[in-house]
């Protein structure tokens, strides 16, 4: 996914953006009843979603750190366009979510290690999906 680009509130984050995933779900409601031969059915019920990324530290003024240290508690906008994403495409698709940042682990690692950080916050309302 060389080229997304990652924004939080509406600034660019990608360049501390190491990894970026999006995942989608739908809660399962059972509807099994007496006409289902000992079968389980389901169907779709609430949809919810998370987005999770992985950062490189930067404690500098106004980088990421900072960012996310005063935003813990609020939700955030978080606009993803994947692969070599300058703007919205049918081949560059844009998804944009409400997110809870719940929660920022600021220093986590070991001797030696690159000075990362990971991060899943809920998604609060529809992730909208464009490609235009």
């Amino acid at each position: 996914m060389a080229g997304t680009t990652v924004q939080l509130n509406g600034s660019d984050i990608s360049s501390n953006v190491a990894r970026c995933e999006i995942v989608l779900n739908s809660s399962e409601v059972d509807t099994t009843d007496f006409g289902s031969n000992g079968w389980t059915e389901v169907v779709g019920g609430l949809k919810s979603g998370s987005v999770s990324l992985d950062f490189h530290s930067d404690f500098g003024s106004g980088a990421i750190s900072n960012l996310l240290q005063d935003l813990v508690g609020t939700i955030g906008t978080v606009a993803v366009i994947a692969a070599n994403g300058t703007a919205a495409s049918a081949t560059t698709p844009q998804y944009t979510a409400e997110v809870l940042i719940n929660s920022f682990t600021p220093i986590a690692g070991a001797v030696g290690d690159l000075a990362t950080f990971s991060v899943t916050f809920p998604t609060s309302g529809e992730v909208s999906y464009a490609t235009a």
